[in-house]
């Protein structure tokens, strides 16, 4: 039990000052939570909300894996994976403290401890605001916003002549 390791911290590199989003036609950004868990005393309900006791961070629970140890025998331990998290560091993308009691919105208070810090990954193509053109209320990076819109723009620079600019 007390061999656990935090997961890796994500790749996403960071650009202080600089916001990033999501191209419509690169992908969507995937932001996903890993915590380690020991204590853990009732078996947990996909779906359902965990929250630290201390910290107050929050996310949604995807998935567990049972590493040891058994929930009627509160001593199980393992790994929770989930979505959707709030409140976690956004400088070094941790969640819930070390040694937090958790509280699950069904499995109820205290159902598990948190063993380490978690990790958030934010994974997906992100692209710098700087590089976004946002058109016709979608956000593009620049490479797909050339390709998906350039014969727009060659249909609009074509002149339209009509029968009266003749000349005759």
């Amino acid at each position: 039990m007390g061999d656990f390791r935090p997961p890796l911290r994500s790749d996403f590199g960071r650009n202080d000052g600089e916001k990033w989003y999501e191209c419509h036609l690169c992908g969507a950004k995937r932001i996903r939570v890993l915590v380690h868990f020991d204590t853990g005393s009732v078996t947990p309900t996909e779906g359902e909300t965990i929250t630290g006791a201390t910290s107050g961070d929050t996310m949604v629970l995807e998935n567990y894996v049972l590493i040891g140890g058994t929930f009627a025998g509160g001593d199980a331990y393992g790994i929770f994976e989930g979505t959707s998290p709030t409140g976690y560091d956004d400088n070094n993308l941790e969640i819930f403290t070390d040694n937090e009691a958790l509280n699950g919105s069904t499995s109820g208070a205290d159902f598990a401890t948190a063993n380490h810090k978690g990790a958030v990954s934010i994974s997906g193509r992100l692209v710098p605001e700087s590089q976004i053109i946002e058109y016709a209320g979608r956000f593009y990076c620049r490479e797909h916003f050339a390709w998906k819109f350039r014969h727009d723009w060659e249909d609009e620079a074509k002149v339209d002549y009509d029968e009266s600019d003749r000349g005759d």
